[in-house]
């Protein structure tokens, strides 16, 4: 199977040292700068050594590492091919504007093979079973930390957004049974991160959202939603993350409704605007 190498490394993944994750999630990521360059000098770009590199992929199940970039070369030569074949079957117009909606349609497209389903399966029933969520996320960030509050107060009706400068001390308010929602993407506001670790410490649940299965905020998340994106600038975050939240916000209604535990206000302000 071409892409065996990318279920052998999530599979191994939570047992991996600090320096091995980092390496698997470049692979998970950006498995091009392992096609074509030497073990070495994919250590160079990752901020490991040849040796770490090497180590993972014997870690993982491959004999070294040619073998292991054998297969993602092939994996890739395969994805490429299919997306040539995609693009001239749709015969997008070719401006800068189709371009870039093409560019999101493709992050979407990796963003759905990749899916972690016990992940986003343990996010949605913690959600459901908590009796507050408290929802963070700064800059901007704000942006998708505000959505989810915003559909989740009328979904449920106990979601509160995080403010810094009138919620001090409010983890120490919450029901025993509550969750902290944290999104968190690069470059990674300290401040979301003090307050992952405070929850962490409190014993309060904590969920991310964020870029990288190694991002500074995993170290405090009980459950981890990594979102995979080819391009790093703070564009092509926003369509992919409301699309993950909006499928979650999907499923929730789903499994509310079917025990009968949805709220009046969604009824009203959401249901009754849907055509």
């Amino acid at each position: 199977m071409a892409q065996d190498y990318l279920n052998r490394t999530k599979q191994c993944f939570p047992k991996l040292t600090k320096g091995l994750k980092k390496v698997a999630d470049h692979l998970i990521s950006e498995p091009m700068i392992f096609a074509i360059h030497p073990a070495k000098k994919v250590g160079k770009i990752i901020g490991v050594s040849e040796t770490m590199v090497i180590r993972f992929c014997t870690t993982i199940g491959y004999s070294g590492y040619k073998p292991l970039q054998k297969e993602i070369r092939k994996h890739l030569l395969d994805l490429n091919q299919s997306s040539l074949e995609e693009l001239n079957t749709n015969n997008y117009p070719a401006n800068n504007y189709t371009r870039s909606m093409v560019a999101d349609i493709n992050n979407l497209n990796s963003n759905i093979n990749e899916i972690e389903l016990e992940n986003i399966d343990a996010f949605v029933e913690t959600i459901i079973d908590s009796q507050k969520l408290v929802i963070a996320g700064y800059y901007h960030s704000f942006t998708f930390a505000h959505w989810l509050y915003f559909n989740l107060s009328y979904i449920l009706g106990n979601a509160s957004l995080y403010r810094p400068e009138t919620d001090a001390g409010l983890l120490d308010l919450l029901p025993e049974k509550s969750c902290i929602i944290v999104f968190s993407f690069y470059r990674y506001a300290l401040d979301t991160l003090r307050l992952a670790e405070e929850a962490k410490n409190k014993g309060i649940k904590v969920i991310t959202i964020t870029d990288s299965r190694v991002a500074p905020v995993t170290e405090f998340a009980d459950i981890v939603i990594p979102i995979n994106m080819k391009r790093k600038d703070l564009f092509s975050k926003g369509p992919v993350t409301l699309s993950i939240i909006n499928a979650i916000l999907y499923e929730i209604i789903q499994r509310v409704e079917d025990r009968e535990k949805i709220q009046e206000t969604y009824k009203y302000f959401i249901k009754d605007g849907e055509d």
